[in-house]
């Protein structure tokens, strides 16, 4: 039997496999790009949302000298001074208080700052003096309240007045003026 260059002769009914191994081929290096791809994606993410912020945590304490820097210029901005109709009132700032609300079983957070308005530098003083204290009493009060507590605008005005009230006991003075959220983000 004559050969046809042209033509090629499978003998036992057997199929050509070249067309079924390119295709699966294909489809083996789509899947592998695919992965491929969704891994540097989730890196990416990873370092932007996780990394970054832990590493900007992180160096904040790394240089003594730095660090020192730091709470002279955090020391500084607690105190602002402000006129408030031709007297002068002063506002003691505190920071990043971080409590659990009532009812969440831990699986909530708040994340709060304050200002408080004294009327005397003596008082701003105290409030510097009495910082743990105060911070305290913040966590003590903060954390006893519900989510609904802390969302309604009415009930967060009774937590200011709880708040103004706790700390006029504390530092022995009547003399603020007001208490302001400066910060306030509930998760």
């Amino acid at each position: 039997m004559p050969i046809d260059d042209d033509k090629t002769v499978v003998e036992g009914g057997q199929q050509p496999a070249a067309p079924a191994e390119g295709a699966k081929k294909k489809s083996n290096l789509l899947m592998f790009a695919g992965i491929g791809l969704g891994a540097v994606i989730v890196g990416v993410a990873l370092a932007l949302f996780v990394i970054k912020p832990m590493m900007a945590d992180s160096g904040e304490g790394r240089d003594e000298t730095s660090q020192v820097d730091k709470s002279d210029k955090k020391q500084d901005s607690r105190k602002k001074s402000t006129k408030d109709h031709g007297n002068a009132a002063f506002i003691h700032e505190i920071s990043n208080i971080v409590v659990n609300p009532a009812g969440t079983g831990g699986s909530r957070f708040l994340s709060v700052s304050f200002g408080f308005e004294v009327g005397t530098a003596e008082l701003e003083k105290e409030f510097s003096a009495r910082e743990p204290v105060i911070r305290d009493a913040l966590i003590t009060i903060l954390s006893s309240k519900t989510v609904q507590q802390l969302t309604d605008p009415k009930e967060k005005e009774i937590v200011r007045y709880q708040i103004k009230k706790r700390l006029s006991q504390l530092v022995g003075s009547d003399d603020i003026s007001g208490v302001y959220f400066t910060d306030f983000v509930l998760q």
